[in-house]
């Protein structure tokens, strides 16, 4: 059993539309504790590859990432073996966090360690590029500054120790969409990145608040309203750093309190919301 760990995105500046149809983007993504647990197995010959998942709501076809993920290695690596691969799902689907990409990523990883194959790094990450725009962050699950589509990333620090709660209302919110309204929103949001990483590496919680802005937020908003009446509860509850994470529609909020965390998490009625507490690794 392998872990794939969720992320958040800690600011996201979406910038100009590339010909790929890809955005180019400037970000901070960190993992979480929180993850997806995947089970591997070669099987006999004569059996073709399978993926299977205990969420019945999540297709197990070529749009599943996992899937993609495993065919494009299996033709990039020429693999011959076959596999058996199972998805237990705790990652929220359409939130945000990063779920398809962390469970590709980790089937990237775990099934060349089985065929015993070492790329180097650029080719893995030339592989995973090819398989989703945050699956080469999740290769290394590092708080990181990704840029371009997501395959440049530079390593960052963080001073402080953050317990993270996740507030999702029911109604997700696919990426193609959150991107396709930000295409159509006019007033573009962007956040000092550069500000950010030295106030994450020092510790500045001031800074670090000033600068949680993600450009897909607003837009977001526009289509799912809760996302903003979590963000407002938090924020009036005392959290200042506060942000919908990724295209959505999952909240954050930070804090150097586990304490904190956990009692604002019992503030949200299960029923409506998926609620998490979890921390960044």
């Amino acid at each position: 059993m392998v872990k794939a760990h969720a992320k958040i995105n800690l600011a996201l500046n979406v910038n100009e539309k590339l010909e790929n149809g890809y955005h180019d983007i400037d970000t901070i993504m960190v993992p979480l504790e929180l993850h997806d647990r995947i089970e591997f197995d070669f099987l006999p010959e004569g059996f073709d590859s399978m993926v299977t998942c205990d969420d019945v709501s999540l297709p197990t076809d070529e749009s599943n990432l996992t899937v993609k993920a495993l065919q494009t290695i299996i033709e990039h690596f020429n693999i011959k073996k076959k596999f058996r691969i199972h998805v237990h799902k705790a990652i929220p689907i359409s939130a945000g966090l990063g779920g398809g990409s962390a469970d590709a990523a980790c089937v990237i990883n775990t099934v060349l360690k089985m065929c015993k194959i070492n790329p180097s790094k650029e080719e893995l990450v030339k592989v995973a590029k090819q398989v989703g725009a945050d699956v080469p962050f999740c290769l290394f699950n590092k708080p990181s500054r990704c840029k371009g589509i997501g395959e440049e990333l530079e390593p960052i620090q963080i001073k402080n120790k953050y317990y993270v709660l996740l507030v999702k209302p029911k109604k997700g919110i696919s990426t193609e969409e959150a991107y396709k309204r930000y295409d159509l929103y006019s007033e573009k949001e962007h956040a000092n990145i550069d500000e950010l990483v030295l106030a994450l590496k020092n510790g500045n919680d001031k800074a670090i608040s000033k600068n949680l802005i993600n450009s897909l937020e607003k837009p977001a908003i526009e289509a799912i309203e809760e996302i903003n009446m979590i963000k407002q509860k938090l924020m009036d509850d005392g959290f200042d750093k506060v942000m919908m994470s990724g295209s959505g529609s999952s909240v954050f909020a930070l804090s150097t309190s586990l304490k904190d965390i956990q009692k604002e998490a019992l503030k949200f009625d299960l029923k409506k919301y998926y609620v998490k507490v979890t921390n960044i690794l």
